[in-house]
């Protein structure tokens, strides 16, 4: 009787964890992609009516999103989409340009000849979707490729998140210019002939000149918000 009851609370359990998983992305892609604006408030009622779900769940989900940055918990209980400045943007890029030159460095050494045959389809998609509303999505999983092929699994799990507030920051705070777009194709694909070629230095100095030349570019559009 006792296997019965334990093999019950397994199958709860794992389903909790389900549930709490899907609440979790869901609130997270709407904060990305702007569905939820930065200071809107997050009503738990509102949220378990269109999901269908309990309050336990999105409680659960929202502590997530709130170590990740995502939302602001207030003393009261309240719970605030994070309105992000250009400092804390800064702070991102700090992180970024180390871990993911890192991420690099690694691809190059570990990477699969799959993995380099999607990287290489995506350096050419960046070239066929740069006017269309799939171009971020191409960009984005460039680089997540890159991070997926350092095969680290503790360097994966912390630039994820990173990846995930770099995305609904860039929505919030930063103007697009087509022009420099274009530059940073250019360097998708020298990034990609480094790693296929198995040049980890070359491809950590590559993604690191990138990322820092993206960030001092979205610097300079924005400097009059940053210094005042």
């Amino acid at each position: 009787m006792y296997t019965v009851y334990k093999k019950v609370s397994i199958i709860v359990d794992i389903v909790k964890k389900t549930l709490k998983s899907q609440v979790y992305e869901y609130l997270r892609e709407q904060i990305i992609v702007g569905k939820f604006k930065p200071g809107e408030r997050l009503i738990e009622e509102k949220i378990g009516e269109t999901l269908n779900v309990s309050r336990s769940p999105i409680r659960e989900s929202i502590r997530m999103l709130e170590k990740e940055g995502f939302v602001n918990l207030s003393k009261t209980g309240g719970v605030t989409v994070v309105e992000p400045s250009l400092t804390d943007f800064q702070y991102l890029y700090e992180c970024r340009i180390e871990m993911e030159s890192l991420a690099a460095y690694y691809a190059a050494i570990r990477r699969t000849d799959e993995q380099l045959q999607m990287m290489k389809k995506e350096v050419e998609n960046t070239v066929l979707h740069q006017e269309t509303q799939n171009e971020k999505r191409v960009t984005v999983a460039f680089h997540d490729i890159i991070i997926e092929a350092s095969a680290n699994p503790f360097l994966i799990s912390m630039l994820k998140t990173l990846r995930g507030v770099n995305s609904f920051y860039r929505e919030v705070i930063v103007d697009k210019d087509p022009k420099y777009k274009k530059t940073a194709f250019v360097d998708h694909e020298k990034i990609w002939e480094a790693i296929a070629n198995r040049d980890a230095d070359a491809a950590k100095q590559l993604m690191k000149q990138h990322i820092e030349r993206d960030f001092t570019h979205f610097m300079n559009l924005n400097r009059e918000e940053l210094e005042g």
